[in-house]
């Protein structure tokens, strides 16, 4: 593992308003409470903390568009992400934005891809698509949306929140953990040729064919943001996501990914979405969540240095 200290902006986005599982809008706090600054910072992690986006209440925020459920306050939301994440870019540094639902992807990764002009991808670790759009989503929830705006697809005031450019173009775009696709993102993914590694991939054919994936799209840009829904992983590893999955990720093979990214690529961006506290278990899913932040910048935090931490003396 590298040993140089990194700066990192750490961002919170206390967002809920792009799905309707309550609870996850006190993800951000909770991470802080359960010690984040702290652990990153002993990972190597040279870690500032902006505090909170203001986000409006639900209860203020009217539903407007069934397609598009609360889109204004969530592009505002976004947009004042996506100036703080472009800033930490154009330093040369790297973020950490914590939700909050996985709408707040939209800003945190728009923000960084104009403050590199373009120069990113991403791998997005999600049991789920989120490639509908406002044609073709089943519940008018953007958390549902923001992976297909980031590349170009959908409606105009999601695609150009913060620029009309395409923030992520679609060839440097990586999906991981998938295993529960609507029909309109499996018919997306096949139309455009999008590189996707579901869990059905990973039952046939192991981890392997997943590494030149990663490999290829490292060589293809410079930097990489990673999404983390915590979705992606096992239910009992993350008891904690939004919506706890059975068929997800091993903690083995999350922490062997991680990992490899960590080692190959070239992470500016972590954001890690749907943590939703009142579900979790003594605070194992944040745990995890901290560990592969770290890991995803090439650096290590692991429960076993935390318990190693704990037992001093």
């Amino acid at each position: 593992m590298k040993s140089n200290l990194t700066s990192v902006t750490l961002l919170g986005v206390p967002l809920d308003l792009g799905a309707e599982n309550l609870g996850v809008s006190m993800g951000a706090d909770t991470f802080r409470y359960q010690g984040i600054v702290s652990k990153l910072r002993s990972a190597g992690l040279e870690l500032t903390d902006k505090g909170n986006i203001t986000v409006k209440s639900r209860a203020d925020v009217p539903v407007g568009n069934p397609k598009l459920r609360r889109a204004a306050e969530i592009i505002r939301v976004s947009e004042e992400t996506a100036k703080i994440t472009e800033a930490v870019a154009q330093k040369g540094e790297k973020s950490i934005v914590l939700g909050g639902d996985h709408s707040i992807c939209l800003g945190a990764v728009a923000g960084a891809s104009v403050g590199l002009k373009g120069n990113l991808g991403i791998i997005y670790f999600d049991a789920h698509g989120d490639m509908n759009t406002d044609q073709t989503t089943p519940t008018g929830n953007i958390h549902g949306m923001q992976l297909a705006s980031l590349m170009g697809y959908g409606a105009p005031e999601l695609v150009e929140a913060y620029g009309k450019s395409v923030k992520i173009h679609k060839d440097n775009m990586l999906h991981i953990g998938g295993c529960d696709f609507d029909q309109a993102e499996t018919d997306l993914v096949a139309r455009e040729n999008l590189h996707t590694f579901s869990m059905l991939d990973l039952l046939k054919n192991g981890l392997a064919p997943l590494l030149p994936m990663i490999d290829k799209l490292a060589s293809q840009v410079d930097n990489i943001w990673v999404s983390l829904d915590l979705d992606a992983i096992d239910a009992v590893y993350a008891p904690g996501a939004g919506m706890p999955n059975k068929k997800g990720l091993t903690y083995r093979e999350i922490a062997a990914i991680a990992d490899y990214i960590g080692q190959k690529c070239h992470v500016v961006g972590v954001d890690v979405v749907e943590y939703n506290p009142l579900q979790d278990e003594n605070g194992k899913t944040a745990e995890l969540a901290i560990e592969l932040i770290a890991t995803f910048f090439g650096k290590e935090y692991s429960w076993y240095t935390h318990y190693l931490e704990r037992n001093k003396n």
